[in-house]
């Protein structure tokens, strides 16, 4: 399916897919190609987190303290001005509801960098890799820009002394050096995920029901149409994955990853939702 038509003339691309959650079938466009996640992998960090929760290896009411150390700047925790104590389940929900980095950092920790990084081979999902949590990416742009740590980035970041240009350079931006998936591998997952144990299952469709940043997907869909979704950004790239609950029992995976060259990112979000809707038709239409 060509999505060009909806991208090409606000000078963006984009790869996209959609799957059914009940029989897997699905069909895209660049589906395989690799993308960037950016805060699109905090839904795996949810996942595995709230998977060990059920098999009783993390305590959901462990306090975690959160310091100036763990502060990133952002929604949540990570704008906090003061320390605070706060559950690690409370965090997953920051991180999934407002898109907490500094909140994803402490639950990555909590739970250990390992898990995360040997889930994609665990649910067989060939084409996606994870690195690490947010701090973990931002550390490594300090390292390939030759900054000495986070807090200087911050600086260098807020002074403007870093060019557009260079910053797309670094690792952030390459899916071969970040965290990154393919538009098909993240419709396969969130099957795994709306199929998953129901304890679990549940939890992250109720986080995913709450994110209050986002919604691209679903500018346009009926009115009817229930969205669970999870986004990400970072400039000159737009990323929304979501799942749509519609009324007669349907459920569609669906992703979309747009690439921007422009300032027009409320233009790209509509063209990202058509796309959504036209990938619905189509797989209909398959039927």
């Amino acid at each position: 399916m060509d999505l060009d038509r909806f991208f090409a003339p606000l000078g963006a691309k984009a790869t996209a897919h959609i799957r059914d959650i009940a029989d897997g079938r699905g069909t895209g466009f660049g589906e395989t190609e690799p993308v960037i996640l950016v805060s699109v992998v905090k839904l795996f960090i949810a996942w595995e987190f709230r998977s060990q929760v059920e098999a009783g290896r993390i305590d959901p009411a462990a306090p975690v303290r959160v310091t100036a150390a763990d502060r990133l700047g952002g929604t949540g925790v990570a704008g906090f001005r003061y320390d605070s104590q706060i559950s690690v389940w409370d965090l997953a929900s920051l991180m999934m509801e407002v898109s907490d980095n500094s909140a994803a950092d402490l639950v990555v920790k909590h739970m250990g960098a390992g898990a995360l990084r040997s889930l994609p081979a665990r649910l067989g999902l060939k084409d996606t890799r994870l690195l690490g949590a947010p701090r973990t990416i931002l550390e490594a742009v300090a390292r390939d820009l030759d900054i000495a740590d986070l807090e200087a980035l911050a600086h260098v970041l807020e002074a403007g002394s870093v060019t557009t240009a260079e910053l797309r350079a670094t690792s952030a931006w390459d899916p071969m050096r970040t965290n990154a998936s393919t538009a098909a591998d993240m419709t396969a997952f969130l099957r795994h995920v709306w199929n998953g144990p129901a304890p679990v299952a549940a939890d992250v469709r109720r986080w995913m029901g709450r994110q209050l940043t986002g919604g691209r997907l679903s500018r346009l869909a009926p009115s009817e149409v229930k969205p669970f979704g999870r986004s990400g950004s970072l400039p000159g790239r737009l990323n929304e994955v979501a799942v749509w609950e519609w009324p007669d029992g349907r459920r569609h995976a669906i992703a979309v990853f747009a690439q921007v060259t422009r300032g027009n990112f409320r233009e790209v979000e509509l063209a990202m939702s058509r796309a959504a809707l036209a990938l619905t038709e189509e797989l209909d239409a398959g039927q």
